[in-house]
Order: C-alpha cells, then sequence, then structure tokens
C-alpha cells in the first residue's frame, strides 16, 4: 500500500512546485484624483496585469467637492450602462466624531477597483470617466488603463549565476523539476508490478 500512495504524493509534490513559479502578487496602483483632475492622465500598457488593483484617493480638499470613476466595462463608450461599473463619490475627508468614527458610515475617501475578469472586466483599454461634482454641477474628463494577462515569468540571469550572484538557482529548479519527473514515470512503470506483487502474496 504504500507503494500506491508515493504516486498522489509525488504528483501534488509537483503540483505545489509548479505554482510557486508561476505566482503573481497583486499590487496597488494609486491614482489621485485632484482639483485639477487625476495623476496619472492615463496608464499605459506594461504597469498593470489582471488581479492589480486601482487604489483612487481623493485629495481634492474643497468644500464640498466628490469624486467618481464611471467605467466603460462592455467597451459600448457609454459609461452608465447596466454592464458598467463605477466607483462610490469620493469626498476630500471625512466628519469624525469625538472617538474618531466617522459621522457617516457612507462617507468614503478611497477606493479599490480590482482589474480582472470576476470584476467584469477583459484584459485590455478599459475607458474610464472621471467625474468631478461641484455645486454647479459635474465635470467629467476621459482616460484610459490599459492592463494585461497574468503571463508571470521568473527573471533570467546570467548563465551560472543568481541575481545575487551566489550559484546556479535556475539550473537547480530545472533539475528537480526534471527529477520529479522521472520519478513519476518510474513509479507509473514499477506501479502495477508492485500491486500485482502484493496481490499474489
Amino acid at each position: 500500500m504504500g507503494h500506491r500512495a508515493a504516486i498522489p504524493m509525488v504528483v501534488l509534490l509537483f503540483m505545489s512546485l509548479s505554482s510557486t513559479v508561476v505566482a503573481h502578487d497583486s499590487k496597488e496602483f494609486t491614482v489621485l484624483l485632484t482639483a485639477e483632475g487625476h495623476v496619472p492622465t492615463s496608464i499605459e500598457e506594461g504597469v498593470l496585469v489582471e488581479t492589480d488593483y486601482l487604489f483612487f484617493i481623493n485629495v481634492d480638499d474643497r468644500d464640498g467637492v466628490s469624486h467618481r470613476i464611471q467605467v466603460d466595462a462592455d467597451g459600448d463608450g457609454v459609461f452608465d450602462g447596466v454592464d458598467d461599473l463605477a466607483t462610490q463619490w469620493l469626498n476630500g475627508s471625512c466628519e469624525l466624531d469625538e472617538s474618531g468614527s466617522k459621522v457617516d458610515d457612507s462617507c468614503m475617501v478611497t477606493e479599490l477597483f480590482l482589474l480582472s475578469p470576476e470584476n467584469g472586466l477583459l484584459p485590455g483599454n478599459i475607458s474610464m470617466m472621471h467625474q468631478i461634482r461641484l455645486e454647479s454641477g459635474t465635470n467629467e474628463t476621459g482616460f484610459y488603463v490599459i492592463f494585461g494577462l497574468d503571463e508571470h515569468t521568473e527573471p533570467q540571469s546570467e548563465p551560472g549565476f543568481s541575481e545575487n550572484g551566489e550559484g546556479r538557482a535556475d539550473e537547480s529548479d530545472d533539475s528537480l523539476v526534471a527529477l520529479l519527473f522521472a520519478s513519476m514515470i518510474g513509479i507509473a512503470v514499477i506501479a502495477p508490478k508492485l500491486i500485482n506483487s502484493e496481490e499474489e502474496e
């Protein structure tokens, strides 16, 4: 029975090794919402990938002014459609009581926005609208954000050296993967013989 249990253990070990090589840590990219507009004005290709976040923060300290971002999720040029998305209206600050808690729980200064198919967005060029709500009305400025597929690859170093110059890290990883493959093939070949011999006993 011990030989039979070894097969799934090797498979699980290989799967866990593979997942660590291709993992991507999500990051938050800050977009400042100011009295003059938003910074940066747009986000070009190569900066963000799916599962990254946009971190919108209102730094406009004018009284009674709030900001919002609308997202044309379906790419039809309309920003308030059924499938489109939007942040909450963000204020420059929120009133606090004597204990430091918000007087109005719905008051928000910041919002995280996920770039991902699970949020209704596919990789590519996404059109957005920055709205600034004033007493006299609402001003709007369009911009775009490009995010790509999460195709994370390990950085390549000089032959024979890792990034810190201390050995052959890439080669050892390749050797480990090759060893696991060889082990799996070996187990697949000898397992039937072992099982048959145990049954005969």
